[in-house]
């Protein structure tokens, strides 16, 4: 019960931390919601760039950054598999430790150490096709980017025109190299 109060009493006392304020104005209580600004807000607005973005890195649904996203679900998918007659494999050789039998620990040893050929090669491939979907995506994000970049003569305006932005070409680089 006192853990209740006390987690209640902390609750209310972050109100103003959650962006909302309880007051009393003319006897009557108004409680106002602010809307928080950040830089970790996930709302309708991020949502919307969100899909922007997506929609410029996977143009359409034959693309092949869309056949690295199904190479690389099938092989999480195996990869969880695997996990799992991995946990089986290593019962069976504890169970065979413990029965103190050596062939069976010997025969055991042996599928584990076959299991991990398979093993080895499904994650080397998870590894190299997020890598390649990482460049892939890259490289359209900095294509458009370029693109809107140089439209209307935006780089001339902002790196001669305009001193409130410091390096734009670096920034952009390092905005892209963030996301991708």
């Amino acid at each position: 019960m006192g853990i209740v109060v006390i987690a209640l009493l902390l609750w209310q006392s972050t109100k103003e931390d959650r962006g909302q304020t309880t007051r009393t104005i003319d006897g009557k209580i108004k409680t106002r919601t602010k809307r928080m600004r950040g830089s970790g807000n996930v709302d309708a607005e991020f949502w919307k760039r969100i899909k922007e973005l997506i929609k410029v890195v996977i143009p359409d649904m034959y693309c092949k950054e869309i056949k690295y996203i199904i190479l690389l679900t099938i092989m999480l998918v195996l990869r969880t598999y695997m996990s799992i007659y991995l946990a089986d494999v290593n019962g069976n050789i504890v169970r065979a430790i413990v029965n103190r039998n050596f062939t069976k620990f010997c025969k055991r040893l042996f599928y584990l150490a076959m299991f991990a050929v398979p093993s080895s090669a499904v994650n080397s491939g998870m590894d190299y096709f997020s890598k390649l979907l990482a460049v892939s995506f890259r490289e359209r994000i900095t294509e458009y980017f370029h693109n809107q970049y140089l439209k209307k003569m935006f780089y001339y305006k902002i790196c001669n025109l305009d001193s409130r932005i410091q390096n734009p070409d670096q920034r952009l680089t390092e905005d892209v190299e963030k996301w991708a």
